[in-house]
């Protein structure tokens, strides 16, 4: 489930990030920017939204490893999931940023969590239940003019968004 709602996404792009444990997400929709020859098979099919492959820009790492979902800085975030909030911590993107950070386990998944980042405002705690499309987690943050949102050029604005992707607990959590 996308954290916000529909109709205040700006643009979905997924990309490669670095990490052991990363599992590739399997995107639903169409892929905007592929070649026609790849597109040809869903140019009628209504399965979805829209979305990019971004360039690896410096990373590694299957391309289908995060996902950016584009909105205006100050958009509610929702879990995207049904779960528990297990980690929330603030850090410096890039060195340069200060951003939040917040991980939910899923419910029924003990061996992977969903982690969340490019948030403000974070109303969620440590332990919390949340469900998917209800919970409210906080807010888009607003990165323009600290980094440049590789995002921006895929929409007409500064490419403001959450970034997700999930991960195994530990490389023996693999199935």
């Amino acid at each position: 489930m996308l954290p916000v709602y529909e109709q205040q996404v700006t643009a979905i792009g997924y990309h490669p990030v670095e990490g052991d444990n990363l599992i590739p997400l399997n995107p639903d929709g169409r892929q905007l920017n592929g070649s026609f020859i790849s597109n040809l098979g869903l140019m009628t099919a209504d399965n979805g939204p829209g979305y990019f492959l971004m360039s690896e820009g410096g990373r590694f790492g299957p391309p289908t490893c995060s996902i950016d979902i584009g909105a205006p800085a100050g958009t509610v975030i929702f879990a995207p999931v049904d779960g528990t909030v297990a980690g929330i911590r603030s850090y410096n993107l890039k060195g340069e940023c200060p951003d939040m950070e917040v991980k939910i386990q899923p419910q029924f998944q003990t061996n992977m969590l969903v982690v969340m980042t490019h948030m403000d405002s974070i109303q969620a705690t440590l332990g919390q239940p949340v469900r998917a499309g209800e919970t409210r987690l906080g807010s888009v943050r607003q990165l323009d003019g600290c980094i440049e949102q590789q995002l921006s050029r895929y929409t007409y604005d500064s490419g403001n968004h959450v970034h997700m992707q999930a991960e195994y607990l530990n490389k023996k959590s693999r199935p």
